[in-house]
């Protein structure tokens, strides 16, 4: 099942980055009797388990150790708390993303719909006195209403960037002080966060389909059992080339291949389109079967926007069926009735 199908997305990273950084600028402010600030704090933020935290807290100091250190707080922390399944955001799993490139390519990627996962996360705020803990939690509670939106770079190799939603389930909030003088005192909010995410699987190279071969049923009348199966041949999947062109005053001066094409076995005429000017010239400079570049016979005269490059396409080549093209019936197999 996983065999050769090797992958790592980073979206369980990507959203503990996220998540920390939407809470990684809270500031508190120390003011005097008279309402005038004398001190701003950035609050400390760190990816770490709440009874780490309690336990650096509780650190005596001392000469004796040298290495317990207790923290100074305010101080805030999270963690990852769980991974739940959400049927709700269940998508059918035979459905596919496919990125398409502009230009120029034979291939791309796909890959399945990703499969939802909640992720909870509990965020703490340590502080030794109610004030500043009041002051953490009302600079996230009003953004909560009760989410709020990231945007993540779910799968870059797909072009897919996603909001992800973070939600706010509730807050518990305990004063560990007991009041006498060898316990410091420890105010802990925790506030309990849902995200949604959204987990993708292996991406794939495809290759374009170049080339359509169906047995076309010819008869108008598709209720009559009379009628005979031809067998037609159509190049798709962009095997024409396309090229865009730049002017420089009234004249064509630079020609830029957009997609190289395919299956050419001569070198296709290039004739240009629209701009409100005439002369152009060009000429096609073949690489094997593509083409390697567009070379420039004559820039004309009298455009004043960029003209239309048309180039032609290969032997067998097909834009797109015409009004009457016979295709009425579509069999998998050739046969005809008498």
């Amino acid at each position: 099942m996983f065999r050769d199908k090797t992958f790592y997305h980073q979206t369980t990273k990507k959203a503990i980055v996220a998540f920390g950084m939407i809470f990684n600028n809270i500031i508190i402010n120390r003011t005097n009797s008279s309402g005038v600030t004398t001190q701003s704090i950035r609050v400390p933020l760190a990816y770490s388990p709440k009874q780490r935290f309690l336990a650096r807290i509780e650190q005596i100091p001392s000469i004796e150790s040298r290495g317990e250190v207790a923290i100074t707080l305010p101080r805030m922390g999270f963690e990852i708390t769980g991974f739940q399944y959400d049927p709700d955001r269940k998508i059918s799993p035979i459905q596919k993303n496919r990125n398409l490139p502009s230009s120029g390519s034979t291939q791309y990627k796909t890959s399945f719909v990703s499969t939802p996962y909640d992720l909870t996360i509990q965020l703490y705020a340590f502080a030794k006195n109610q004030e500043d803990a009041l002051q953490i939690s009302e600079q996230i509670m009003p953004y909560f209403n009760p989410d709020f939106n990231v945007t993540v770079n779910d799968l870059p190799e797909m072009g897919i960037k996603r909001d992800i939603k973070i939600v706010l389930d509730g807050i518990s909030y305990e004063d560990q002080y007991e009041g006498d003088y060898d316990t410091r005192r420890s105010i802990v909010w925790t506030f309990n966060f849902t995200m949604k995410l959204n987990y993708y699987g292996f991406v794939a190279d495809q290759d374009y389909i170049r080339k359509s071969i169906a047995s076309v049923f010819n008869s108008q009348d598709l209720s009559s059992t009379k009628g005979e199966y031809t067998k037609q041949t159509h190049e798709i999947a962009n095997t024409k080339a396309t090229a865009t062109a730049t002017i420089s005053g009234d004249a064509v001066n630079a020609i830029a291949l957009t997609y190289v094409g395919d299956n050419y076995t001569y070198a296709p005429n290039v004739t240009f389109t629209g701009g409100g000017g005439s002369g152009a010239s060009a000429t096609a400079v073949m690489d094997g079967k593509k083409l390697k570049r567009i070379d420039i016979d004559s820039g004309g005269s009298g455009y004043t926007s960029a003209p239309t490059v048309v180039i032609e396409g290969p032997e067998g080549h097909v834009d797109s069926p015409g009004p009457d093209d016979p295709f009425r019936f579509i069999e998998q197999f050739e046969q005809t009735f008498e």
